[in-house]
């Protein structure tokens, strides 16, 4: 007979939102920068998902016809690299719920999607955008640590 478990499986839930606090890119030292991010589960990535997927079963489906059909398929992905950055941006902003304001040179930047596009899309600032994406890649960045870690 198994021993009784009062683990609450329910903990391990993606939860709606959570925060990145960016790190210094060379002493990956914490920073007062935080970002927060719609989870796996919140509306905005769940609408996101199903778009990409839509588009990639209509790009299947198409070459599909067109070889059933004897047809040269067409390639329409012969994007280039900054439209592809450009079109990650996109996808990570429909994800992003805000950020704290934070000191450029002797501005201040407030949040707001357009403010956001030109941080991620800034080459300079390109480990920005890996923090990123590092972040949004890992599910686990949305469950939270247990009381026992």
């Amino acid at each position: 007979m198994l021993p009784s478990n009062d683990f609450d499986f329910g903990t391990l839930d993606a939860k709606d939102e959570a925060q990145l606090v960016i790190r210094h890119p060379n002493t990956q030292e914490l920073t007062t920068w935080i970002w927060t991010f719609y989870g796996p589960a919140h509306p905005n990535t769940v609408a996101l998902a199903d778009r990409v997927s839509k588009e990639a079963i209509g790009k299947l489906n198409a070459q599909r016809v067109a070889r059933l059909n004897g047809k040269k398929i067409k390639d329409d992905d012969n994007q280039t690299p900054d439209q592809i950055r450009s079109e990650t941006v996109d996808n990570i902003l429909q994800r992003t719920a805000g950020f704290t304001p934070v000191k450029l040179g002797d501005v201040t930047v407030e949040y707001s999607p357009a403010a956001a596009r030109v941080l991620l899309l800034d080459r300079k600032k390109g480990w920005l955008l890996g923090q990123v994406m590092e972040f949004l890649a890992d599910e686990a960045s949305f469950i939270l640590p247990s009381a026992t870690s």
